[in-house]
């Protein structure tokens, strides 16, 4: 499947710019000129709706060597609407995180109404949606899924089980790179923060810019490296992209306990629930205990979509996909999933198997091991972590988006190119930072730490449960249109209820 290709790389300027930091001194290769970038139909083959405009744009695969191989970016953009009355502004980058999220398909959700977007925001934006490399149209990283389907322990209890996770995450890692290419050894997040300035340089504009959860360390190393090329930045649902492992554990598994115990409680509560007026941390409890024991039989999957049955650790760690919404939507759903269970019936908990065909699984590892690889690369030192959620994160002993990712990691044979460490952001205008204080994948701690990394900002804190909050249409997301309208920010300190 291909998109409108764009001009030839070789049509392109080249120019050498060194940007500076206290910490740090890159050379950025910026090759665009401006309206750089040729927009056309989307292929009928994409599936994507007929409002968007489809583009590629060629890229180094390594930026330290611009004349080398290149790869092509995929890029969608939803035009704002012919009978908007008020002023265009310009592009609105959005990512959507992941790592491995593809802005492609957000930009299409917002195309269709899945995704429920203001007409002032609308009407002034043309939405752009750049899929990071190694996501969706954009070269998106291919593995070994006989591999990936192992059912191998991300809490190992012994050294052969610690042997087996790290032999198994560098077999995968192999075979990404033997299925996709070379591309597998660039995947960092530095690396997309060029393949996005690049394209801004094409749009000839100043960025606009909002990212969820992992967009907002996308957005955030932008913004260390191009602080002056920016008109307006949000970031919402923040990652701190220089915490150690072990800090990373604790401030993530804790934020998702503590919403765990939210919708225990919800489901001990409401009227709507299957778990009403039962103990559900008792409940809970007891699930993990029988599937520490046998694994809980998950009749409704086969030997393509989902494991057929669930042992404790896949509990703790799938569990977390259910809180990340506070709907009573998603509450409901995850009650009805524990009831299951304890029925004998842990369908709706899980884990999801993929095929060769299906690759959207892949990336988010692929590209997270350059940014986050396991420094604790030996079983003790794994132990010790597992101690820290044992003793301070019960409901759930550490599980989190960050465990798993510290577990992949060990053994990914792909280099560390963009290792954690503190940013020292400094832009000329100020970045709108947002978070729940309830979010149970991006914790608050986070968003109060990078008060210290990023300078210029205004953090506005939702009083609420759920991760990120722009798309919840309350207060918080009226604030995060307006500022991006008119770069009018809320005042310091200022909490929403919705």
């Amino acid at each position: 499947m291909t998109l409108k290709q764009t001009p030839s790389c070789t049509r392109l300027l080249l120019s050498l710019v060194t940007f500076s930091s206290s910490a740090l001194s890159i050379p950025i290769s910026t090759y665009a000129t401006p309206n750089g970038i040729s927009w056309g139909n989307c292929s009928s083959e994409l599936g994507l709706p007929p409002a968007l405009q489809c583009a590629t744009f060629s890229v180094p695969v390594n930026w330290d060597k611009p004349f080398g191989d290149h790869f092509n970016l995929g890029l969608v953009r939803l035009p704002r609407p012919s009978n908007s009355t008020g002023k265009r502004i310009g592009h609105l980058f959005v990512n959507p995180g992941g790592p491995g999220g593809s802005a492609i398909r957000i930009v299409a959700r917002i195309a269709t109404g899945r995704w429920s977007v203001s007409s002032e925001l609308k009407g002034s934006f043309d939405f752009i949606g750049v899929d990071p490399r190694g996501v969706g149209l954009s070269s998106a990283v291919n593995c070994s899924a006989d591999i990936w389907n192992e059912r191998v322990s991300q809490f190992p209890k012994t050294q052969e089980e610690y042997d087996q996770l790290v032999d198994h995450n560098r077999r995968l890692g192999e075979s990404c790179l033997n299925l996709t290419g070379d591309i597998v050894n660039y995947l960092d997040t530095i690396s997309a923060v060029k393949d996005h300035e690049a394209v801004r340089v094409a749009l000839g504009e100043k960025l606009n810019y909002l990212g969820l959860s992992y967009g907002t360390q996308l957005g955030s190393q932008y913004a260390q490296l191009f602080p002056d090329n920016i008109r307006v930045m949000v970031l919402d649902g923040m990652l701190q992209h220089s915490q150690t492992e072990s800090s990373n554990v604790l401030i993530e598994s804790t934020a998702y306990a503590y919403e765990l115990d939210q919708a225990f409680k919800w489901a001990e509560n409401n009227e709507t629930s299957p778990l009403k007026g039962r103990d559900v941390e008792k409940l809970w409890y007891d699930l993990l205990k029988n599937a520490t024991t046998k694994p809980i039989p998950a009749p409704g999957c086969d030997d393509i979509s989902c494991r057929k049955d669930v042992n404790e650790e896949e509990i703790r760690l799938n569990a977390q996909g259910f809180v990340i919404s506070a709907s009573a939507a998603a509450r409901a759903l995850f009650a009805d999933a524990l009831f299951q269970a304890s029925e004998g019936n842990a369908t709706l908990l899980s884990t999801p198997l993929t095929s060769q065909e299906d690759i959207g699984l892949y990336p988010g590892i692929a590209i997270g091991c350059q940014d986050w690889s396991a420094y604790t690369s030996s079983f003790p030192g794994m132990q010790a972590k597992m101690r820290i959620g044992e003793v301070f994160a019960p409901l759930n002993k550490g599980a989190c988006q960050s465990w798993t990712l510290q577990a992949s990691c060990a053994g990914w044979p792909a280099p560390l190119s963009n290792p954690p460490a503190k940013l020292n952001v400094k832009t000329r205008d100020p970045i709108l930072m947002v978070n729940a204080n309830g979010d149970p994948s991006t914790s608050y701690v986070w968003a109060v730490g990078m008060l210290e990394e990023i300078k210029n900002q205004v953090l506005l804190t939702r009083n609420g449960h759920g991760h990120t909050s722009w798309l919840l249409g309350g207060n918080t997301t009226k604030a995060i249109d307006h500022f991006l309208i008119t770069k009018e920010l809320p005042e310091a300190g200022t909490v929403f209820d919705s």
